[in-house]
């Protein structure tokens, strides 16, 4: 991500450039609800997560307090069908659930190869839930659930632990956006002078980090040095906890890694750029998540149809994300002037 104004540091020092916050963008955050994989036999052993949203988001199944749901009879009633898998297909395994008001999230382990794939007790669960609600409410039109369901599957090295706490840590998070609706929701068409002109832009997280006195532009070479990288990493976390925002579109390894340290720190705000657009029931995942909910993080992207699925960056993106970074950082310095 190098570029014109490398000093012997190895870092890009135009507008004031340094290193940032937030993990390579393209993949990081995505959600679609039929993600399947399709060069992988849904059959073989293996852990699968798999999510399942009500229709319209009907919080059918219980309400959030104090960082746990609380079921209703509906809720129940999911709960224990999702126990009787294992009964009707004994190849399958449950480990964590989480039920929340409008959505499940559920682990289950193939333990040895089946005849059909996963999604058919999957799908057979589903439609047991719509029969026994329809049964319970008398309404043979009744609909449940939304169509299809969200598949991953855990397969990396310590993927089970994360998706285990990812599962668990629902309730805190739901009651979070509950609290703070307005820093979890995209804004189409955000309109603000900072912003580069001609474009159409759409943001994420709290806005007000545009109007914040002095905003710093990061940008960090992939040839810098660990040595400069850490040189960086504390001149930008001391920036930051004087108040500056950092701007950038956190791409580069030297980038990724000032990142963590603005993460770690108790103070600092963030504003990442990424490419594709926002795609439907986008939100940050991990610490940006909390980052979001401290007010620390807003999420801008081009206003495009959103991208699905990891697509490798060019250097033309690499340089018009750069450029629009640059273009926000200095016109704070052109208003101060």
């Amino acid at each position: 991500m190098g570029g014109a104004g490398r000093t012997d540091r190895g870092v890009d020092t135009a507008h004031r450039t340094v290193g940032g916050p937030v993990r390579p963008v393209h993949g990081a955050f995505r959600h679609s609800m039929l993600r399947r994989c399709f060069n992988h036999d849904y059959r073989d052993p293996f852990f699968y997560m798999v999510t399942v949203t009500t229709h319209q988001r009907r919080p059918w199944f219980g309400v959030c307090e104090n960082n746990a749901c609380k079921l209703s009879a509906d809720g129940s009633l999911v709960r224990d069908l999702w126990h009787r898998i294992p009964r009707d297909y004994p190849q399958i395994a449950l480990s964590t659930l989480c039920i929340m008001p409008d959505h499940m999230h559920g682990i289950v382990r193939v333990t040895e190869r089946m005849e059909k794939p996963v999604g058919v007790p999957v799908r057979a669960f589903k439609s047991q839930c719509t029969s026994a609600l329809r049964d319970r409410y008398g309404d043979a039109t009744l609909t449940l659930w939304n169509p299809g369901y969200n598949d991953r599957i855990v397969w990396r090295r310590g993927s089970l632990q994360a998706y285990t706490r990812y599962i668990l840590d629902n309730p805190r998070r739901y009651c979070l956006k509950q609290a703070h609706p307005d820093l979890f929701r995209t804004v189409a068409g955000l309109q603000h002078p900072a912003l580069p002109p001609g474009q159409r832009w759409d943001g994420y997280g709290n806005r007000f980090l545009l109007d914040r006195p002095e905003r710093l532009a990061l940008r960090v070479s992939r040839k810098a040095t660990a040595g400069e990288i850490e040189a960086w990493r504390e001149e930008v976390r001391e920036e930051a906890a004087q108040g500056v925002v950092i701007v950038s579109p956190f791409i580069s390894p030297g980038e990724r890694a000032i990142a963590t340290a603005i993460l770690d720190a108790p103070a600092g705000d963030v504003i990442l750029l990424k490419p594709g657009g926002f795609p439907p029931g986008f939100k940050p995942n991990g610490r940006y998540f909390d980052l979001c909910v401290q007010g620390r993080l807003l999420i801008l992207s081009r206003s495009v149809a959103a991208v699905h699925g990891s697509m490798p960056l060019t250097r033309e993106d690499c340089l018009a994300l750069n450029a629009a970074c640059a273009h926000i950082a200095e016109h704070q310095a052109v208003m101060n002037a």
